[in-house]
C-alpha cells in the first residue's frame, strides 16, 4: 500500500512538471521561423499589402497566399521618411510597381475645339470656338488651327489667331458656368464654300478645330504618376530598399502623356507610374491605424 502511494505521488510530480512546461510554452510562444531559421514577423498579402496576419493564410480579397515578412529584412531598413511605405519583393512584383525618371523634355498637347463659322463673306470668315481655362496656356498669337466642317466634308481650312486682327482674338470675360471663353481665328481663304450652295454663304456653320501644341524642354513626369487628393496632387518617390515615399508636387501644363513639374521633384528622381494607387491605399490605411 505504501509503495502504491509513493508511485502515485511520483506520477503526479511528473505530470505536474509536464503541465507546467506545457503552460509555459503556451504563455510564451516562439516566433515562427521558416525552414532556414529566419524569424517571421507577420504574413502579408502581396496584392493588397495592407492585409496582414500573424499566421499563414489567404488574402480575403484576392485569395492569394499571404507571404512572410522576415525580421532581418525589417532590421535592415534605415529609411525614416515620414509616410514612407515598405513593400517586400513579392508585393512589388505582384502589384507590378513600375517607375520612371523625372526628366526634362518637350511637352505636347493635342487640342480639339468646337465652334462655328461667323462673318462668312467674300473678304473674311472667322472660326469662333470655346476655350476652357485649362487650355488657354497652350494657345499663342499667330497659332494656326486646322478647321473642318461636317457640312463641307473633305475640305480643310486654315485659321490663325491674330493678336491685332480686325476683331479681338478673345472675349475678356469667362463664362462662370462653363469656365470657358470665346476665341477667334481668322480663316485664311474665305469664304467657306459648300459646293452648289456656296453662294449662299451660310452663317454659324458648326466647325471643329484641331492642332498640336508643343513647348520647349521642361521638367516632366508621366501623367500616370500623379495621384489627386483633396490636399493637392502627389506622387510616390522610389527611395530604394522597397521604400516609397509620398511627395506633394506643383503641376504646370498637362500634356498628352506628361505633365510639367513646377516644384516638389528634382531631375533624376524615380516616381512610381504603375502600382501607385495601391501604395497610396496602404499609406492611408497605415496612417489611420
Amino acid at each position: 500500500m505504501k509503495a502504491k502511494i509513493i508511485l502515485i505521488l511520483a506520477l503526479a510530480a511528473i505530470l505536474g512538471g509536464g503541465a507546467t512546461w506545457f503552460v509555459s510554452q503556451r504563455a510564451m510562444p516562439k516566433a515562427p521561423q521558416d525552414s532556414g531559421g529566419r524569424k517571421i514577423l507577420y504574413y502579408q498579402s502581396a496584392m493588397h499589402p495592407w492585409i496582414k496576419s500573424d499566421k499563414p493564410g489567404k488574402c480575403p480579397i484576392c485569395g492569394m497566399n499571404l507571404v512572410p515578412i522576415y525580421a532581418d529584412d525589417a532590421n535592415a531598413d534605415t529609411n525614416t521618411t515620414s509616410g514612407a511605405i515598405k513593400l517586400n519583393a513579392d508585393s512589388i512584383s505582384v502589384i507590378n510597381v513600375q517607375t520612371d525618371a523625372v526628366k526634362r523634355r518637350p511637352l505636347t498637347r493635342t487640342l480639339h475645339f468646337a465652334g462655328t463659322i461667323q462673318k462668312n463673306s467674300t473678304t473674311a470668315a472667322w472660326f469662333v470656338f470655346d476655350v476652357y481655362e485649362r487650355d488657354v496656356p497652350w494657345l499663342k498669337a499667330d497659332q494656326k488651327i486646322r478647321v473642318v466642317l461636317p457640312s463641307a466634308p473633305g475640305q480643310i481650312y486654315e485659321a490663325q489667331i491674330k493678336l491685332n486682327g480686325t476683331e479681338s482674338f478673345a472675349d475678356r470675360n469667362f463664362d462662370e458656368m462653363s469656365d470657358s471663353t470665346k476665341f477667334r481665328a481668322e480663316i485664311s481663304a474665305p469664304p467657306i464654300d459648300l459646293g452648289d450652295f456656296g453662294k449662299t454663304l451660310f452663317q454659324n456653320l458648326h466647325a471643329e478645330g484641331h492642332f498640336v501644341a508643343s513647348t520647349p524642354e521642361v521638367l516632366t513626369i508621366p501623367r500616370s504618376a500623379v495621384i489627386s487628393r483633396g490636399s493637392g496632387p502627389l506622387v510616390y518617390v522610389d527611395q530604394g530598399n522597397g521604400y516609397y515615399a509620398p511627395r506633394a508636387i506643383l503641376i504646370g501644363r498637362i500634356g498628352d502623356e506628361f505633365c510639367e513639374i513646377l516644384a516638389g521633384l528634382d531631375e533624376g528622381e524615380q516616381v512610381v507610374t504603375t502600382g501607385n494607387v495601391l501604395i497610396d491605399s496602404e499609406a492611408q490605411l497605415s496612417a489611420n491605424q
